[in-house]
């Protein structure tokens, strides 16, 4: 069954009421590199500064702070494990290089720094139907991307992303999965703008909309969008 839908579970509607998960779905053209996307990597440091953003700051920016609320909630360090947001940010406040992995990937990355707000993205064509922000199952396993990607044992008080039969997303946003991973052969995928709070930087909306005009900058097409809360 392709995706159909974002939902919100209601059991995460009712400990974080403020949760809005911003999604489109995009025709993409996959590039191992991009011009328009590198000149926006070449941006972020003074994005940040103006942002107010440096090295020592940035746990302390109320959009990352929220987050780490949420992982400690989740039952997690979150000095360990991250949101993608933070991730992302703290990575350029070191002066480190962003990853290179797709232009696409690296685009909407570039955007999640510029917005101050976490986003993803999964192949359409690996998706089981809707997708589902709620709680982690008793038993359930995560095969996460990237190196050192074990599986990983998902505990009752993570929430994740999940669709008719696996874990997309481990940890609200932390680390996407390999099931369902943007590659070089993807060619539509579900682009996902979330919040579990109302962000202070950037509305959803707003985020949504800078999205989808940086994806179509890179010869991406929008075919539909929209926001559950």
């Amino acid at each position: 069954m392709p995706f159909t839908k974002i939902e919100i579970d209601a059991a995460v509607q009712k400990n974080y009421p403020d949760a809005r998960v911003g999604w489109l779905v995009a025709n993409i053209d996959v590039r191992q590199n991009n011009p328009y996307v590198e000149e926006l990597k070449v941006t972020l440091p003074d994005v940040l500064a103006k942002h107010g953003i440096n090295d020592e700051n940035l746990a302390a920016h109320p959009d990352i702070a929220r987050w780490r609320e949420v992982y400690s909630a989740m039952g997690v360090k979150p000095s360990k494990f991250r949101s993608s947001l933070e991730a992302l940010v703290r990575r350029v406040a070191k002066g480190q290089p962003m990853w290179n992995v797709s232009s696409v990937v690296d685009c909407y990355n570039c955007v999640s720094v510029t917005a101050m707000l976490a986003m993803g993205a999964h192949d359409t064509a690996k998706v089981d139907g809707a997708i589902v922000l709620r709680y982690g199952r008793a038993g359930e396993k995560f095969l996460p991307l990237g190196a050192g990607g074990e599986e990983v044992d998902v505990d009752p008080h993570n929430i994740v992303y999940a669709d008719g039969s696996k874990v997309l997303c481990w940890l609200w946003n932390h680390r996407d999965t390999r099931l369902a991973s943007v590659s070089d052969e993807t060619t539509e995928a579900v682009f996902i703008v979330d919040a579990a709070f109302t962000p202070k930087t950037t509305p959803i909306e707003a985020g949504l909309d800078l999205l989808a005009g940086h994806l179509e900058k890179i010869g991406c097409t929008v075919k539909e969008r929209g926001i559950e809360t």
